[in-house]
């Protein structure tokens, strides 16, 4: 039946407009963020000196920040528009903010790149509630999981895709002009796949948006924290996104400054992580059947744990994965980096690549069945308002997560902190969506 309902939705006009749009922004996205990544790390992109195991978690929280500012608003502008209407007028900014990062990474401008960062986060901001909001008025309650499953599933390829061609091109010959021509390219591919979609006429048209960015931000949590059907789940993805984003964060410092590689091995764990993610999420879409899954979810937690627990004492012995010919050059920071063919030759590979692949594959697991959940409880008249709630969580999470990673380095703790913390609370996770699921004998948390 899933592999069914996956045949219809990829031909119907209900989900692919939004299906290319999604997948369009998110190549972006990471594409943008992870050029900049390799042009701080690698490259010649300098801000005030700082190193980049500081300017990587701080670029994330600049995406962030806006994002958890305007998502409040967004999920009223949702709510109160056609929001077929309100993702048109997202995927059109988007132009005009890849226009911008154009011109930034022509001129090499830190400044122009980061307030780019500001300006896609502001964007996001507008475009996840909306797209969240959307589904469950496009598709049927036993296609949300099938639908959830293909967005989040291939979400994560067009993210690796974007993220190795950010890393392999903008170092490359003409490697920033082409990278601003592609940005505006599939900035305007974006914009004319959502202009497919059919209506999503409003379910509350006469909701008041309050302009008040701080105080909503308040309201619009405490309204979705009395709705703990919808809620608990929005905190389950939440935690999700805590999670990838500080490991996603970890790896590039990780590679270059604890195990002494090149961005081929950074690459390599890159399509690792989202072969994992693909795998869990057509696993999901399999097992489920179109029902809730809460089971799943369980199951997906107490995989991210001990993938994670074993990731944090395999780190922990990082003589058995670390490049052994590493050579500083007179003191500078030059140095002889190991390439994957290197890599592979270190003991612990193997399990260190089975652990990502892991890691990735039950954290899409967990995920997926907890966002069908939020999308099919919410009352429709208020569901961008409350999914707005979850977007709030999800970037609170995520920079949250930033903000550790970074603390890590000024602290000069062991690089390898956050992934205990990760197993810890993915333990307890577990734990409790397991216990709670024996109690109910059903699903639902």
């Amino acid at each position: 039946m899933s592999a069914k309902h996956a045949a219809t939705l990829l031909t119907s006009r209900r989900f692919v407009p939004l299906f290319g749009a999604q997948m369009f922004g998110a190549f972006n996205d990471q594409f943008l963020k992870m050029a900049m990544i390799t042009l701080v790390t690698w490259g010649s992109l300098d801000v005030f000196g700082l190193k980049a195991s500081l300017l990587v978690p701080l670029a994330g929280a600049l995406f962030t920040a806006p994002f958890f500012l305007f998502s409040a608003m967004a999920g009223q502008v949702s709510d109160k528009y056609d929001k077929a209407f309100v993702l048109l007028r997202v995927k059109q900014a988007e132009i005009f903010i890849m226009l911008l990062a154009a011109l930034g990474l022509l001129l090499n401008s830190a400044p122009i790149l980061f307030t780019t960062l500001v300006l896609m986060g502001a964007q996001s901001a507008f475009f996840s509630p909306t797209r969240n909001a959307v589904l469950p008025q496009w598709l049927d309650d036993k296609e949300l999981i099938t639908g959830n499953a293909l967005m989040n599933g291939f979400v994560s390829v067009s993210i690796l895709v974007g993220q190795a061609l950010g890393i392999l091109l903008v170092l490359s010959t003409g490697g920033p002009k082409l990278v601003a021509g592609i940005l505006v390219v599939f900035a305007v591919f974006g914009w004319l796949a959502i202009r497919k979609a059919p209506p999503a006429p409003s379910q509350n048209p006469d909701i008041k948006i309050d302009r008040w960015i701080l105080p909503e931000i308040g309201k619009t949590l405490v309204f979705a924290a009395k709705v703990p059907r919808v809620f608990k789940p929005m905190l389950g993805t939440a935690w999700y996104y805590w999670l990838s984003s500080g490991v996603l964060i970890l790896m590039p410092a990780y590679i270059r400054e604890v195990l002494y590689y090149d961005q081929g091995v950074l690459i390599r764990i890159m399509v690792l992580f989202t072969i994992g993610a693909l795998m869990g999420a057509l696993t999901c879409m399999i097992v489920s059947k179109g029902k809730e899954g809460v089971g799943i979810s369980a199951v997906g937690a107490l995989g991210v744990a001990l993938c994670s627990a074993d990731l944090f004492f395999l780190f922990g012995d990082s003589a058995k994965l670390a490049y052994a010919f590493y050579v500083p050059a007179n003191g500078d920071n030059a140095a002889v980096l190991g390439t994957f063919e290197n890599f592979r030759t270190m003991p612990a590979s193997m399990r260190f690549m089975v652990d990502l692949v892991g890691a990735a594959f039950f954290a899409s697991l967990f995920v997926i069945p907890l966002n069908a959940m939020a999308q099919r409880r919410a009352d429709p008249g208020h569901r961008a308002r409350l999914l707005a709630a979850g977007a709030l969580l999800l970037n609170a999470s995520t920079t949250l997560s930033q903000l550790v990673v970074a603390a890590v380095g000024v602290l000069s703790l062991p690089m390898r902190s956050p992934l205990l913390l990760i197993a810890v609370i993915s333990g307890l996770i577990a734990i409790y969506v397991f216990y709670r699921a024996g109690i109910l004998k059903k699903e639902a948390i």
